[in-house]
């Protein structure tokens, strides 16, 4: 039996040590592997941690071995009771329903469920903010995010997206995460020589693409940027780097510690959506 332990939230902490327990889990000598959450309070957990810990734990599945996540913590009870993360493994699902209404459930995502991923992103948010406010940008961003992966990341089915709001501060965040071959690799199938960090910047260039697909117009990274609020960061993080972007500022910078895949995270402040407008009268002297 193998028991992996994460006590810390810190974010830098948490993807070093989903890395450092992908690479000792590579066979299926272990029988059993037990995921335990010693000190950590739920109420740190962001949607980074939950879709890295998602990919662990399909890296995990795919050798045959028993996983098991302890109860007895309150981590380990809220991943079993809320997000019901059992049902993913165990039950073989996709996705599942979450009664919280403030998040939108741990999706994994396959090539074959775009549209119906889109259309469940659409709803949520229809459902949870009954307001005047254009979030079409948000839709586009999220699915944006979802085709990326589909498209680029070669993951092997080895994705999740998470969103969950912030009531209290109106603050909608957004994960995805894939164990795939990772942006600075994508990248480089079309520019042979560049670093992880100018992979990256490269990335997020408005209509860059490493042309993967027939129907790929760019990577869809500037369209996730642009629907972050001012007050906001975006995050990627893959193979040897990170980028983050607040406004027009873009800094990237290597890690201690390579990622295998791709993690991006984002905020949304819904204070700042305008009120979407609408036509009261079909008359061409609107165009004057």
């Amino acid at each position: 039996m193998i028991t992996l332990i994460f006590n810390s939230t810190n974010k830098d902490l948490w993807l070093s040590r989903v890395m450092e327990y992908r690479a000792c889990i590579h066979n299926d000598e272990c029988g059993t592997v037990v995921f335990t959450f010693p000190d950590i309070e739920v109420k740190n957990l962001s949607p980074v941690h939950i879709v890295s810990l998602a990919c662990l734990i399909e890296h995990i599945s795919r050798f045959d071995v028993e996983i098991k996540v302890d109860r007895k913590t309150p981590v380990g009870d809220y991943l079993f009771q809320t997000l019901k993360f059992r049902e993913y493994w165990a039950g073989g699902q996709d996705h599942s329903h979450i009664e919280d209404e403030n998040i939108l459930n741990l999706w994994r995502l396959k090539d074959e469920q775009k549209e119906l991923y889109g259309n469940e992103v659409t709803k949520y948010l229809k459902d949870k903010f009954k307001s005047d406010k254009d979030l079409s940008s948000i839709k586009v961003s999220i699915t944006e995010a979802f085709y990326n992966v589909c498209d680029h990341a070669y993951a092997e089915g080895n994705a999740f997206s998470f969103i969950q709001f912030d009531p209290d501060n109106q603050i909608l965040q957004i994960a995805v995460c894939d164990f795939g071959i990772g942006i600075g690799n994508s990248v480089r199938t079309v520019l042979p020589y560049v670093s992880d960090e100018e992979a990256l910047r490269k990335a997020i260039e408005p209509k860059f693409t490493v042309k993967s697909k027939l129907h790929n117009s760019g990577m869809g990274l500037d369209s996730i940027r642009g629907s972050s609020t001012k007050d906001q960061n975006m995050l990627i993080l893959s193979n040897g780097a990170f980028l983050m972007t607040k406004e027009e500022s873009v800094r990237t910078k290597k890690m201690d510690f390579e990622f295998k895949g791709t993690l991006v995270y984002y905020k949304i402040n819904l204070n700042h959506y305008e009120a979407e407008e609408t036509l009261d009268t079909l008359d061409f002297d609107y165009l004057n």
